[in-house]
């Protein structure tokens, strides 16, 4: 499938867009200071003013909108129209001089995401989707790799869960099993490049045990659109509380690492 332009995405979209780039190059640029977090995570005041900063201006766009953010707005979303945002996803890279971190948002209806964005400040690459119109990369349509096998595939997988730390002993097996089995397994240490890669085709799959909307809406929508496959794993079958998901670019590397996770828990 050749790559196409992107569709008349509605004007508010591209304000949207404009908003959060324009956001995140005024306020990405500033000094920081860096403060704990509870144990081994941290933030920083840019955090917090790009939270703060998006929240006010989506107000003003959109007065009846909830917000939901990670350092000050949490909540679950309901009914009413509801914004999801991390405003930097993937902080510690941001402050070790990393360029794999991203701004993140999402819009949902009736629980339903609608609209998603990704917006990689140091890539220079902003990723949009909405439903049933595809994911875009730049203005250009992402597409899905029907033909790519587990062996000649990236796997990553997210940090080592905070809200769900049961599920790291399964996290170091699967991750040795799939060592065998794919061409690499990476963590990369943010969630905005880890969907915006795998939408992308730059990594086939994904595994994440995190259950925070802000880290998992925004992605689930854009590689939904991008034409990608999900599976939830039932954490209490492999040893762990709460679910995990695997998500790659096509059913058969999906399966492939299926099973080869099953078959690296049953054999300890």
């Amino acid at each position: 499938m050749g790559m196409v332009a992107s569709p008349e995405f509605p004007e508010w979209v591209l304000a949207v867009e404009a908003m959060v780039k324009k956001t995140a190059a005024r306020i990405l640029s500033q000094d920081f200071t860096v403060m704990g977090k509870g144990r081994q995570d941290i933030v920083t005041g840019l955090d917090y003013a790009m939270e703060r900063e998006i929240k006010r201006q989506l107000h003003e766009m959109f007065p009846n909108d909830r917000f939901i953010g990670e350092e000050e707005n949490q909540g679950t979303p309901g009914p009413e129209r509801t914004w999801v945002c991390d405003p930097i996803d993937g902080t510690v890279n941001f402050v070790m001089e990393l360029p794999y971190f991203g701004v993140t948002l999402a819009l949902l209806e009736n629980t339903v995401p609608v609209f998603s964005l990704i917006h990689l400040p140091k890539l220079d690459e902003t990723y949009m989707a909405m439903r049933g119109k595809g994911a875009y990369l730049n203005g250009t349509r992402l597409v899905s790799h029907p033909d790519r096998q587990l062996a000649r595939s990236i796997v990553t997988f997210g940090d080592f869960s905070k809200s769900n730390p049961t599920s790291r002993p399964f996290q170091i097996r699967a991750m040795q099993k799939l060592m065998v089995e794919a061409l690499r397994v990476r963590i990369q240490g943010a969630s905005s490049v880890d969907f915006a890669f795998l939408a992308a085709g730059r990594n086939s799959c994904h595994i994440l045990f995190s259950s925070s909307v802000w880290e998992v809406v925004p992605g689930t929508l854009m590689v939904e659109e991008a034409g990608c496959v999900t599976a939830s794993l039932n954490g209490q079958d492999y040893g762990f509380r709460r679910k995990g998901l695997v998500i790659a670019t096509n059913q058969q590397i999906l399966d492939q690492v299926v099973r080869a996770l099953d078959r690296g828990w049953r054999s300890v």
